[in-house]
């Protein structure tokens, strides 16, 4: 009984003591544990003998960099120190204030071009039998003497429009208003386009229809329309055209708001509305047009037409440069003879290979014999001719049955003559 009580009571105290060793491990920090206490098998480092770990520290994410959300316009436009070379006018929408605001970054650096901004943010071409567009057109364009003159609009015009009648008031009452995207609808518009082509080729300098880019929340079939419109009207009237749609969509030709830059990066194009654009979004806008401007504006002399062409002979040549092309030669005729370029006992020189038979066209008779010679029967002159038909009878060999030709001769034997021949044989 006394021994059972002992056993009982070591194994209560080894109990209790394991207990106790647990409830510290707990009640201890997470650090202490894996430094001073805990079990060998949660990774003990005084178990297994190697360094404690560190203790793990959550990493923060840089934040991604982000365009403004809440961008609605553009920068205003800075005063540059230098006045510059030429100078264009952007005209439009809201539209086309961000195209100007690009271009205006692109010729930051260079005086070459200087940017006008004429911008009315909720305009259109959609007149309501007013007048107050081509009002507003002219008086953008009075006193200004630009190098070229740019245009975007047509953002605000996806919506229907009344019909004008010959007096220019409203004649809604008999017509009502045309929907877009109608027959009827495509036809006053295009007149309203036609007009504002008009008023912007009367500064006499290269014009530029820029046209609209996808938008988010916007059909693309309705923004296609109007470029449609656009293109056909720019180019019946004899003004450039500019594309703008595929630099702002994927691969699939969907609407995307980011995308490569103009120097090859991928960045925020669009800002959040999914309408306007950002900083490089804008630049990117503009990109399509400074091409064109450099193209027909700041090099737009000619190429000068070559010497042959004006009928007027080249310059002569510096005596260090070689000459385009050396003097004339014919090649019918004996080279030239300089004086005192012959030499001593020289014989004098023959004459000419050509005479007035060949130069008139007529060829010059074949030698005998020769194989330009197609003279019928041939002449029988020819000394290795003579020579092998002087003994006939040691050139000539026996005559083979049946044939015309007389042995020893050149002569053809007579007709019937082979026949009667193999019948006396008989």
């Amino acid at each position: 009984m006394l021994s059972t009580r002992v056993r009982r009571a070591a194994v209560a105290r080894s109990l209790a003591g394991a207990l106790v060793l647990a409830g510290s491990a707990l009640w201890q920090p997470a650090s202490a544990q894996y430094r001073d206490f805990g079990f060998p098998f949660f990774g003990n480092p005084w178990f297994f003998g190697r360094p404690a770990p560190e203790p793990w520290v959550p990493r923060h994410r840089q934040p991604r960099e982000r365009e403004p959300a809440t961008i609605t316009a553009p920068p205003p436009p800075q005063k540059s120190e230098t006045a510059p070379a030429k100078t264009g006018i952007v005209i439009g929408d809201s539209m086309a204030e961000w195209l100007a605001y690009g271009l205006e970054q692109a010729y930051a650096e260079s005086a070459d071009v200087g940017v006008v901004r004429k911008v009315r943010t909720s305009t259109g071409l959609i007149d309501p039998c007013k007048g107050e567009l081509r009002k507003w057109l002219e008086q953008s364009l009075v006193n200004e003497k630009p190098a070229f003159v740019a245009i975007m609009v047509g953002m605000n015009d996806r919506r229907s429009m009344q019909a004008c009648g010959p007096s220019g008031k409203s004649d809604g009452a008999k017509a009502g208003a045309y929907a877009f995207r109608s027959k009827e609808w495509a036809e006053a518009y295009g007149k309203e386009v036609d007009e504002a082509i008009a008023l912007l080729k009367s500064k006499g300098v290269p014009v530029f229809w820029v046209g609209l880019p996808p938008a988010r929340n916007i059909r693309a079939a309705d923004i296609g329309f109007l470029n449609d419109l656009f293109r056909e009207h720019a180019e019946k009237d004899g003004i450039g055209y500019i594309d703008v749609w595929d630099a702002f969509v994927d691969e699939d030709g969907d609407f995307t708001m980011r995308g490569p830059d103009v120097n090859g990066q991928t960045r925020l194009l669009r800002a959040a509305d999914g309408l306007n654009f950002t900083k490089p979004g804008a630049r990117k806008l503009a990109l399509y047009l400074e091409r064109e401007i450099g193209r027909t504006v700041l090099h737009s002399a000619p190429a000068e037409p070559p010497a042959v062409a004006r009928g007027i002979n080249p310059p002569p040549a510096k005596p260090d440069e070689r000459p385009a092309a050396g003097p004339v030669v014919p090649l019918t005729a004996a080279p030239p003879r300089v004086k005192g370029d012959a030499l001593l006992g020289e014989a004098k020189p023959a004459r000419a290979p050509s005479d007035a038979r060949l130069l008139g066209g007529e060829p010059a008779a074949p030698a005998p014999g020769r194989a330009d010679d197609f003279s019928w029967p041939r002449a029988q002159e020819s000394p290795g001719f003579a020579q092998e038909s002087s003994r006939p009878e040691e050139r000539a060999g026996p005559a083979q049955e049946g044939s015309d030709v007389a042995p020893g001769s050149g002569k053809p034997r007579p007709r019937g003559a082979s026949r009667k021949a193999g019948e006396n044989a008989r």
